[in-house]
């Protein structure tokens, strides 16, 4: 089967690991499931027109932008690898887009919050307490990722050097090194695990039964320590990873050094931290200065086009419309905007949505016109007056 000698090609040939095979085997699955259901499978009959169809499926389904662009990743990889091997002249997808992705900025503790978390693990002297308190801080010193901590043996800990020997994605291997600090925190972790564990000795970090940890403990293990001194929804290993990276820029650490310990490929994933480390100066400086802490309000304006590309001019005139309605009411924390063409045949077929969220009401308006800039109007129009009538309540 076609899917089968795909993926040992991307297992044995480029290496990839077991887990991400398994994401590409679910995909795929997943996209003959759609075509074929349990008839044999026959990429020579799959077109453009049946891709989109595909896509506007997950999308009703409720999977993100962000989800069914990597599934469509996934299936492009497919189709290369068919042509590459001969099994079909061209990709019929190659040029099939998904819909456009809002990169969030990343989650992140604040320092202070972290410094009260270590100081709080202090006062835990057990085998699980120094445990955690040195999964914690290795997360937080090194950035690494979860699977890569799980994965640590003893031997990747050099103590001479202070470097730990990490095998990240596409089994890469890099050097990362770590504080005097957090060298205390390890060695006075191993020194109980070898006192009081029987314990596998091929990892580093084990359970109290002395097996090895899985992902899943890991991640229960930072939740429930970080649900401690952070009340934001997101408290994962990522999202320490998210700090460490976060810290070293706002420290004045290079971004290409930064690119580096995180053992990302791209320039392009290190430099979603500097938007971070800027929204933070910003905010900073209109909640400090006199003349500007007044006048900025800050609304998270989300933009989702489905199945077309929004026009950069578009974009603008949604932010600078769906902005005003901060003249209105203070303290709206975000508005998502979804665009989509509906019944193409028609005339007034460009289908807008707003819904705006304030900390103790939902505003929701949408409206179909002939053009999105005409849709978009119409919705403020309702939204400013829904806000108003609220104002109005508050202030009786």
């Amino acid at each position: 089967m076609l899917i089968k000698s795909f993926l040992r090609y991307l297992r044995y040939e480029k290496n990839y690991s077991a887990h991400t095979v398994e994401a590409y085997e679910n995909d795929l699955m997943q996209f003959k499931q759609f075509i074929c259901g349990d008839e044999i499978f026959n990429p020579q009959e799959i077109d453009t027109v049946i891709v989109r169809r595909w896509i506007v499926f997950l999308m009703n389904e409720g999977y993100s932008p962000f989800s069914v662009n990597r599934k469509l990743s996934s299936l492009k990889s497919f189709f290369r690898y068919l042509c590459k091997n001969k099994s079909i002249q061209s990709s019929p997808i190659k040029n099939v887009k998904g819909p456009k992705v809002n990169k969030p900025l990343p989650d992140f503790v604040k320092e202070k919050e972290m410094s009260q978390l270590f100081l709080d693990l202090e006062m835990d002297d057990s085998f699980e307490g120094k445990r955690d308190r040195a999964i914690l801080d290795t997360f937080y010193s090194t950035g690494v990722r979860c699977a890569e901590l799980v994965a640590l043996k003893d031997e990747d800990v050099d103590w001479a050097s202070s470097l730990l020997k990490v095998i990240g994605k596409r089994n890469k291997q890099r050097l990362i090194p770590f504080s005097s600090q957090l060298k205390d925190v390890l060695l006075s972790y191993k020194e109980t695990r070898e006192e009081e564990i029987q314990f596998d000795k091929k990892a580093f970090f084990v359970r109290k039964n002395g097996l090895s940890l899985s992902n899943s403990l890991v991640y229960n293990i930072v939740k429930k320590r970080l649900s401690s001194i952070s009340t934001q929804s997101k408290r994962s290993p990522h999202v320490l990873r998210h700090t460490f990276a976060t810290s070293m820029l706002n420290n004045g650490t290079d971004l290409n050094a930064v690119k580096e310990l995180l053992g990302h490929e791209s320039l392009s994933s290190t430099e979603i931290y500097t938007h971070t480390t800027f929204e933070e100066l910003k905010k900073t400086y209109h909640n400090a200065h006199p003349r500007a802490k007044k006048k900025e309000v800050f609304m998270e304006i989300t933009i989702q086009a489905i199945h077309f590309e929004a026009t950069q001019k578009l974009e603008m005139f949604i932010q600078k419309k769906v902005s005003r309605l901060s003249k209105f009411y203070d303290g709206l924390l975000s508005a998502d905007v979804t665009l989509k063409v509906v019944k193409p045949e028609t005339n007034a077929n460009k289908d807008a949505s707003i819904k705006v969220v304030a900390p103790n009401h939902d505003f929701f308006a949408q409206e179909t016109a002939d053009t999105f800039e005409e849709a978009i109007d119409r919705c403020v129009e309702k939204l400013e007056r829904q806000v108003l009538k609220v104002k109005e309540k508050q202030i009786r």
